[in-house]
């Protein structure tokens, strides 16, 4: 067992125990919310509101959460490691994560499953700033990492391609440089040899002028890279609530695929902090290119958005087992379930793509 299996074994002994304290104390809260609405509380694994979560945002802007019976709460957690604590403890119903919390939460009975799929392709890579003498992964020895944080999944992949390829987990420095300007600042003054973050994070980055170029790792190539997810209780015993919650985001996936730039007005109208001081046109031609990258393979043409593949959710078992982040492999399909989707798709494209075209 790796060392870095056996601390996030150490961590994830923590979320049991916060799970068991969360059971001890009964169910906690009415699921009712207001008007007669029934209470989603959605744990998003983000740092914060960037056009890469545009998604998100369209369900409450146009009221298919509303529509759908639900009064959705959401709460930003940096990592999915804290947001599948919330959910094994019973602090949030439904959130949204890559495989890794919940692979490595099922070797310790935590019961996640994903019900419907967000990121249909592994979202983390390692990418060099222009001009970077790194030509391999073994180049990066000695040299810093940029992440969001040190404990997000980013770091988590940055430690586990360079154990696959030959080296220590703490070859190289992981130097958490955060989001936004804090980001673009920490890479553009060269605080870091090389990045880990997430495929719109790096559509940010290279939005802000900064050219970057891939540095493979070939273990992740074709793999799953995650969705939404609960508690097998919860899906179980809330499963018509869960269904109405994929479908209202499924709704916002098909507005925004159908008129980025009004799904683009809504997460300014939302979160205005998000819109920038810029010129409006650029602000909106950069922001519709990060959503962009969000929006592609999602099934949304087809009608059947949040589909999981099953090879390539098996491939990001194997991928994980590979790489120490599980003891070993086991059957994909069980953290992951199918049963929700056909009701998640259960409305009409059609309708909502001439709702989005006809919006300002």
């Amino acid at each position: 067992m790796t060392r870095r299996l056996k601390s996030l074994t150490g961590l994830f002994a923590g979320i049991l125990m916060v799970a068991t304290l969360g059971a001890c104390g009964g169910e906690g809260g009415d699921p009712a919310g207001g008007a007669g609405l029934d209470k989603v509380t959605f744990a998003l694994s983000a740092p914060s509101w960037n056009a890469g979560y545009t998604t998100l945002v369209v369900p409450e802007a146009e009221g298919y959460f509303k529509d759908e019976g639900l009064d959705v709460e959401v709460q930003l957690f940096p990592s999915g490691t804290q947001s599948a604590q919330q959910v094994a403890a019973g602090g949030a119903d439904v959130a949204l994560m890559t495989g890794e919390p919940v692979a490595i939460g099922h070797a310790k009975n935590l019961d996640l499953a994903y019900f419907a799929s967000y990121y249909p392709h592994w979202i983390y890579s390692l990418q060099l700033p222009q001009g970077s003498a790194v030509r391999s992964v073994a180049d990066l020895k000695g040299r810093k990492i940029g992440v969001t944080a040190v404990a997000s999944s980013g770091g988590t992949f940055a430690r586990t391609a360079m154990e696959l390829n030959g080296m220590s987990e703490n070859a190289a420095g992981l130097v958490p440089i955060g989001a936004g300007a804090q980001q673009i600042n920490a890479i553009k003054s060269g605080q870091v040899d090389a990045l880990a973050l997430w495929d719109t994070q790096y559509a940010i980055v290279e939005d802000s002028g900064i050219q970057l170029t891939p540095l493979p790792v070939p273990q992740t190539a074709g793999i799953w890279g995650g969705g939404f997810a609960a508690t097998r209780k919860t899906i179980a015993e809330r499963k018509d609530v869960l269904e109405r919650f994929g479908r209202a985001i499924a709704k916002g996936f098909a507005f925004a695929q159908a008129n980025p730039e009004a799904a683009i007005r809504d997460l300014w109208k939302l979160h205005p902090e998000t819109r920038g001081s810029g010129p409006e046109k650029d602000a909106m031609a950069s922001q519709v290119k990060i959503l962009k990258v969000r929006l592609a393979d999602q099934g949304v043409e087809d009608g059947e958005w949040g589909r999981i593949d099953a090879k390539a959710a098996t491939g990001m078992v194997e991928f994980m087992a590979s790489a120490g982040l599980v003891d070993k492999a086991f059957p994909a399909t069980e953290i992951y379930t199918t049963d929700l989707l056909a009701a998640i798709n259960d409305f009409s494209y059609d309708d909502i793509r001439k709702q989005a075209k006809d919006a300002s």
